[in-house]
């Protein structure tokens, strides 16, 4: 028996990074009784893109790649174009023969038609698939790979969908006119249109706080009522609630660093788990993060919170935001959502041992979890001993 559960990486990835990922990886899935064997193992696909590939062929990250390529029930596929892009196939095959490398000069399918057929087997009569988008065009090239991802969709037959957050906003402006790169504006006006066309409903929205807080909804003086301004016609703003309430549906959907379980469970809905990874204030992202969390959880989606990697510093010593600095204090968001019904906070030990911190007291509502833990928590079972359906964000 095999459950299959995928993970989705286009960033530049750490070596820390890949040290949790072997800890999920490489830990056997356990019958209902009796020891681990390896016909129970967990068959995992990783999809790698972008700068992610790099990790492949340095120094610092080869040991633990060899350990996830030796793992058994572990396929690792490459972007073959992204490879070629950069000019490190040669590197890359050298170092990971058994890698499958998808598109470019390679045979047979492209790397986002593999990625969209692969997820379309695990989800039955799947209708639509989405993306999570929260990079801005132009400054990075993750819009370009959620627009490759929907399209490869649409060619299936399967309804586009796009949620874009924090700065994935900066995709509905109107008037973009980048003189080197693809216009995100127009492609994704381009992709709904096509959808329309094709007799699919595509979905695509963003988040009204992220793009008030960027000037794309602003309040009419006239009625009290906030309208959206300077969006293109293909993107609609609404709510964070709204935009969660595609997530219980059972379709893929990806981000700049994600993953997923299929679950045995047919009538449950998908399980969030999101990973803080970041410093608390430097960005938005961990703010972002928690709040798409507490949404999620109270809005009946079963959630999980992982501080992890930088992460940490969200659960250690005590912060002081003064009145000048107009930032949302984290700790306080944590401890006034603690007990939110189907919201838990975890932090991961190891990250935590690796900065010789620990968890502030304060914290009674975080709980310290290990590296098989964390594998436990990506591929929850029910007490039915089903496994749950599970999406994964990292911020």
């Amino acid at each position: 028996m095999t459950r299959s559960s995928f993970f989705f990486f286009c960033e530049e990835i750490q070596p820390e990074r890949l040290e949790w990922l072997k800890e999920c990886l490489t830990v056997p899935e356990r019958p209902p009784s009796g020891p681990p064997d390896d016909n129970h193992r967990v068959h995992c696909t990783l999809y790698l893109t972008g700068d992610t590939l790099f990790s492949l062929i340095a120094p610092a990250s080869r040991q633990a790649w060899d350990t996830i390529a030796g793992s058994a029930g572990v396929e690792i596929i490459a972007d073959g174009d992204e490879l070629e892009l950069h000019g490190i196939t040669p590197l890359v095959t050298s170092a990971f023969p058994g890698a499958r490398i998808a598109g470019g000069k390679a045979a047979g399918d492209s790397f986002w038609h593999m990625v969209i057929s692969r997820l379309a087997l695990n989800k039955e009569g799947m209708r639509m698939a989405g993306f999570l988008l929260c990079h801005g065009p132009y400054i990075s090239r993750v819009p370009v790979f959620a627009l490759r991802f929907l399209e490869s969709a649409l060619l299936r037959g399967i309804s586009p969908e796009l949620y874009a957050y924090l700065d994935g906003v900066h995709a509905v402006h109107t008037g973009q006119r980048p003189s080197e790169f693809l216009n995100i504006g127009k492609e994704i006006s381009n992709l709904a249109d096509k959808a329309v066309t094709s007799g699919k409903d595509p979905w695509f929205s963003a988040c009204s706080r992220c793009s008030a807080a960027r000037g794309y909804y602003l309040q009419n003086p006239s009625t009290g009522i906030c309208e959206s301004s300077s969006c293109i016609s293909a993107m609609t703003i609404r709510n964070l609630k709204e935009i969660l309430g595609r997530f219980p549906y059972p379709h893929p959907i990806l981000s700049h660093m994600c993953g997923g379980t299929a679950g045995t469970s047919p009538d449950e809905s998908p399980g969030l788990v999101v990973f803080i990874t970041k410093t608390p204030y430097y960005a938005e992202w961990t703010f972002g993060g928690i709040s798409l969390a507490v949404a999620a959880a109270m809005g009946g989606i079963r959630t999980t919170v992982v501080f992890i990697e930088q992460g940490v510093y969200s659960v250690v010593g005590t912060h002081e935001v003064s009145q000048g600095d107009r930032i949302f204090n984290v700790q306080e968001m944590i401890m006034a959502t603690g007990d939110v019904p189907g919201l838990n906070y975890v932090a991961y030990t190891p990250s935590l041992d690796k900065r010789n911190i620990k968890i502030e007291e304060m914290f009674d509502m975080v709980r310290p979890i290990h590296g098989t833990d964390l594998a436990g928590i990506i591929r929850e079972q029910s007490e039915s001993n089903h496994t749950r359906s599970t999406r994964v964000f990292l911020f």
